[in-house]
């Protein structure tokens, strides 16, 4: 009997698969661990140097050397999963499968941008894993809110200020930068104008920021509250990770005469390894 109901393989549907939404999360693939599919929890232990690390002055009288203090931190990235199932009919037209396939990945792939700015939380001591938005890392720096002066250019020079506070401490590591840019009303004005001389925002502030950084702003898909910008060091943050959205498996069910097709995705955690790593900046405006 000829198979009428699974078309491709899902290797196939993944390689076809164009998406709509283009998801942030693909940005922190390039250093980042990869767990086995099992739920649970992973710890590990890190150590930092604190104090004072500097070298002293020795000399040929010396009979000890100063020693460098070190404490150590755990961290624990939880495990688990997320899924859903989609059947079809034998009796249905099965031509258009791959578009059904295409509009739940594209889905799948905001939820994941969510999980990652998020947490699946609502605060830093809700979260469930460590992420952009909410973190308690020890690493993670969330600097106080600030206040933008009123008025239309007022706005943008103040904004323009303020972000350069944030590059400033981002750059006292080094690394290759990305600053996100959140909320409405800050990613409209870094799509507007200098009214005296028309020069757009964000060519101004990309000029002065330099070649290592790049800026992306966050789809209002993720569902994050305020206006703000996040500046994450892209080389001191790890992205802990089990799998990422996917058509996970398919097959039919020849008894019942429907196929069936499982979309998997897991929970990630961002390890910010050095201070400065990610730093939040929340603002308002007058």
């Amino acid at each position: 009997m000829t198979n009428k109901i699974v078309l491709k393989t899902t290797d196939e549907f993944m390689a076809d698969y164009q998406p709509v939404y283009q998801p942030i999360f693909s940005l922190f693939l390039g250093k980042a661990k990869r767990y086995a599919e099992q739920v649970g929890k992973t710890s590990f232990k890190r150590l930092e140097a604190v104090g004072d690390i500097r070298n002293r002055h020795i000399t040929p009288k010396d009979t000890e050397i100063k020693q460098i203090g070190v404490r150590e931190g755990s961290k624990v990235f939880k495990k688990y999963f997320l899924a859903s199932q989609y059947t079809e009919s034998d009796l249905q037209d099965h031509d258009r499968l791959s578009d059904v396939v295409s509009q739940v990945l594209d889905e799948h792939n905001k939820h994941q941008d969510d999980l990652l700015f998020l947490g699946e939380g609502t605060s830093a001591s809700t979260m469930v894993n460590n992420g952009l938005f909410w973190s308690d890392d020890s690493n993670y720096v969330l600097e106080s809110s600030s206040a933008l002066s009123a008025g239309s250019d007022t706005h943008l020079s103040s904004m323009h200020a303020a972000i350069m506070v944030t590059v400033a401490k981002a750059n006292k590591i080094a690394g290759r930068k990305v600053l996100f840019l959140y909320g409405s009303t800050a990613k409209t004005k870094f799509n507007s104008l200098y009214s005296a001389t028309s020069v757009p925002f964000k060519k101004a502030l990309a000029d002065v920021m330099g070649p290592n950084w790049s800026i992306v702003e966050v789809p209002d898909d993720i569902a994050i509250s305020g206006d703000g910008w996040i500046a994450c060091n892209m080389d001191q943050i790890m992205f802990h990770m089990t799998i990422m959205p996917q058509l996970k498996d398919q097959g039919i069910n020849a008894e019942k005469m429907y196929s069936w097709h499982n979309f998997l995705m897991g929970s990630t955690m961002l390890e910010v390894l050095a201070l400065y790593g990610i730093v939040r900046q929340p603002v308002t405006f007058a």
